[in-house]
């Protein structure tokens, strides 16, 4: 036995149960940012993660929404005020005894993905017209 399993004890699979309980509400909330969700302020966003504390009562969903600076705040807020909605959905849908409080950011490291990925086409675009 190795000592990852040993040092687990005899429940060695709770320390999957918060990852797999991510991706089951991350699967989920997507599924209703898409097909349920009232809000029009909420544009296209993708849910990029979801971190579980150790106790599964805080689900924090990383997002990533397109659009305006300005869209993107809409977003932000349309989410915020769907919280309980989203969380009701949830409560319907996964097998849990208790369905987390939800917690939505913007994936900052996704948002500066594109940041660079956008300067450096526009470096690019600048190098040709030189040429």
């Amino acid at each position: 036995m190795n000592s990852r399993n040993h040092s687990a004890g005899p429940r060695s699979g709770a320390p999957r149960r918060p990852e797999r309980m991510a991706d089951l509400i991350r699967e989920e909330v997507a599924q209703y940012l898409l097909d349920g969700i009232k809000d029009p302020r909420v544009g296209f966003v993708t849910v990029t993660r979801v971190k579980m504390t150790a106790d599964l009562q805080i689900a924090r969903v990383y997002y990533s929404a397109y659009g305006t600076e300005k869209e993107k705040a809409e977003t932000a807020l349309g989410l915020e005020e769907s919280l309980g909605q989203i969380r009701s959905h949830l409560a319907k849908n996964i097998r849990a005894r208790f369905t987390p409080r939800l917690e939505f950011f913007v994936d900052e490291g996704l948002e500066n993905t594109y940041r660079i990925s956008e300067l450096l086409g526009k470096a690019s675009r600048n190098e040709n017209d030189e040429s």
